[in-house]
């Protein structure tokens, strides 16, 4: 998968907020990268270090069952703020709502979920394909970031990460019909494709 760079101009914070993870300062490093990620919402090395610090921050400072319940509360708003804007197609709004929403529940699959949609609208497709995959790291069944990522697969020209993808689809339910013709599509494609090279 290709990675979109961090521009010279942010390097310094990138390599700044990679120190402060790998010295375990995760506060620091989340601030960090949030401040790349407003700058350039598809820097994918960014967001992967972005996740893990967040992930590290938790994991070292779990928040109890009664202040997850009063976070999802209070987020309400956010969240509605978040789909209105990705409704609206404003990317970049949504992008920095969802990955602030993330900073505070960055297991939740449905907030991945919205993420990687509007990474995708906005034509960041490393980003979401990354964020898709860090879904399914969490969620190895969730059938909807499987179909997402299949079918983002075979429009980059991806097809054996599609064909996995649907395979895994059709292991869980064998009935799939999308998951079904979509292989035999990439079957087809890949005769055809086959013929052009041998041609």
């Amino acid at each position: 998968m290709a990675e979109t760079a961090v521009p010279t101009n942010l390097q310094p914070y990138f390599q700044k907020a990679i120190q402060a993870y790998t010295q375990g300062s995760y506060e620091y490093a989340i601030d960090l990268l949030t401040f790349v990620l407003q700058q350039v919402p598809d820097a994918t090395e960014a967001r992967r270090y972005l996740r893990l610090a967040v992930q590290k921050h938790v994991s070292q400072h779990p928040p109890s069952v009664a202040s997850q319940l009063a976070l999802t509360a209070l987020t309400l708003p956010v969240r509605a703020w978040a789909i209105l804007a990705q409704l609206r197609g404003d990317v970049r709004q949504a992008t920095n709502l969802y990955e602030w929403l993330l900073r505070l529940t960055p297991r939740a699959p449905s907030l991945l979920m919205r993420l990687a949609a509007t990474l995708t609208l906005g034509g960041m497709a490393d980003a979401a394909v990354q964020t898709y995959e860090e879904l399914l790291t969490l969620q190895p069944n969730h059938l909807g970031a499987l179909r997402r990522l299949a079918r983002l697969s075979m429009k980059r020209g991806n097809d054996a990460h599609a064909r996995q993808c649907f395979e895994r689809i059709l292991q869980l339910h064998p009935a799939d019909v999308e998951a079904r013709q979509s292989l035999r599509n990439l079957d087809a494609l890949g005769t055809i494709k086959k013929g052009f090279s041998t041609g």
